[in-house]
């Protein structure tokens, strides 16, 4: 209904001149969709943003319609990404063509400016937002980095993220600043990693000007500090960026710092600092599923201007599970081979030239092991009996467990599906069921695959 549209954006107008609401940001990234006068949705891109708008604003957005509409209306929030970000990008294409003549002499002037501001903030445009793979496993850390972005020293300063290596930390990291400088060209943004940040501080004192180094920091409006890790061999260093710490927090500017550790795990880190992380917004990424690595594959192709057969690409998303920066060195090394030799490899090709040798996660390997032997370590890790592998108990727990037993005897036996059925009493179509039941599993990167290790580790 249009006119709940426009009492909606009545709203966004109000709302937007109250400064008391640091949070409107999330509003305007989302929209409102309304099937008739009685009922309305408003569609956020992400779980972070709708979480938000239902604590901070249904309330009052609810209340605001009713008295606008002068009857009652049932206002619920919604995800889904995708359509907010087609109805968003008709926006800016039409803003952007009526002000593209008017701001053409001011758009030169920015661009020289943003431009040198570039320069001295060591942000690589390449990472932004628009070009960051979402899945699962991050979409709650995306949100959050886009709300700094947009609100920053606010709600959550600082911001501190952690993972494992290579999974969109440091891309996040300069999205954020990008996003900021886009607009806010002429800000005072810094990008370095913990090591960096030593190194200038060590060589401030060396060169007996330790006061440019903190003017340098503390006048700051954002400091994006990478791999804090590297600060635990210097606990000199932790305890100066404490200082700029302090300073940054007092003139609310934004900080956000990404770790390869919670800040519990940090050591010999300056405690007043540490203890000022743990009061802050934590949050993790984990690796990413495996629609996610197909997707990320997919997109580094495209923007490669090349293609790759489908079948290789599932196989390298399959196979490259924890550091996905591998996979751009995946996928330059599958080119190098095709172009080099004028083939066009396919899976079997693939390993058997091994061209991937260098970028796929290392699966551990058993040692001569017999299905007796694989039994008896599933059984013992799951805690059942080995008999309940071969009897018709159907329970979630003996299934899973005899489905990982099953997997295991087809991955590493020698022995032929139709031998492995006799050695569990299945069928072959038993056995191929629970054997890509499990490889399903694995590929969305669940704790199943940590379990598996461990009894592998046993078995070896």
């Amino acid at each position: 209904m249009e006119e709940i549209k426009n009492y909606w954006n009545e709203f966004l107008d109000i709302i937007s001149e109250d400064d008391e609401f640091a949070g409107v940001a999330l509003l305007k990234g989302s929209i409102i969709v309304a099937d008739d006068e009685n009922k309305a949705d408003i569609v956020c891109s992400g779980d972070f943003t709708a979480a938000h708008i239902k604590k901070d604003f249904l309330g009052r957005i609810k209340d605001f319609l009713e008295d606008r509409l002068g009857h009652n209306i049932d206002l619920d929030v919604k995800v889904d990404a995708e359509l907010v970000n087609k109805y968003l990008h008709v926006d800016e294409i039409e803003e952007s063509v009526n002000n593209k003549e008017i701001n053409s002499d001011k758009n030169t002037l920015e661009s020289s400016k943003k431009e040198n501001a570039y320069n001295k903030s060591n942000l690589n445009e390449q990472f932004r937002f628009d070009n960051f793979i979402q899945g699962n496993n991050n979409r709650y850390v995306f949100e959050a980095a886009k709300y700094v972005s947009s609100n920053p020293g606010k709600e959550y300063n600082p911001l501190y993220i952690y993972g494992s290596v290579g999974i969109g930390k440091t891309h996040l990291l300069q999205a954020i600043g990008n996003s900021y400088m886009q607009s806010n060209p002429n800000a005072k943004v810094l990008y370095i990693d913990g090591s960096g940040f030593r190194d200038e501080y060590v060589s401030g004192l060396q060169n007996k000007k330790p006061e440019v180094f903190k003017k340098r920091y503390k006048s700051l409006d954002m400091l994006l500090l990478d791999d804090l890790q590297l600060l635990e061999s210097a606990q000199e260093t932790s305890k100066e960026l404490f200082e700029i710490f302090q300073t940054l927090d007092n003139a609310s500017k934004q900080m956000v710092f990404v770790s390869d550790k919670p800040p519990k795990e940090l050591r010999n880190i300056e405690a007043r600092l540490k203890n000022r992380f743990e009061k802050s917004l934590i949050l993790s990424i984990e690796p990413p599923q495996y629609e996610t690595r197909l997707a990320i594959i997919e997109r580094k192709v495209f923007d490669l201007h090349t293609s790759i057969d489908e079948e290789v690409m599932k196989y390298m998303a399959e196979n490259i599970t924890t550091d996905v920066r591998k996979i751009e060195g995946a996928i330059r090394a599958y080119l190098s081979v095709r172009d080099l030799m004028k083939i066009t490899p396919d899976i079997e090709q693939c390993e058997k030239l091994d061209i991937f040798k260098d970028y796929f996660t290392n699966k551990p390997k058993l040692k001569n092991a017999t299905i007796k032997e694989i039994k008896k370590i599933v059984a013992d890790y799951y805690g059942v009996e080995i008999s309940s592998f071969e009897g018709k108990d159907r329970t979630k727990f003996i299934s899973k467990a005899r489905h990982v037993a099953i997997y295991l005897a087809c991955e590493y036996s020698k022995k032929s599906v139709t031998e492995i059925g006799l050695d569990f009493n299945r069928d072959h179509a038993s056995v191929i069921h629970a054997r890509d039941k499990v490889k399903d599993e694995l590929k969305t990167g669940s704790h199943l695959y940590s379990e598996i290790n461990d009894i592998i580790a046993g078995i070896s």
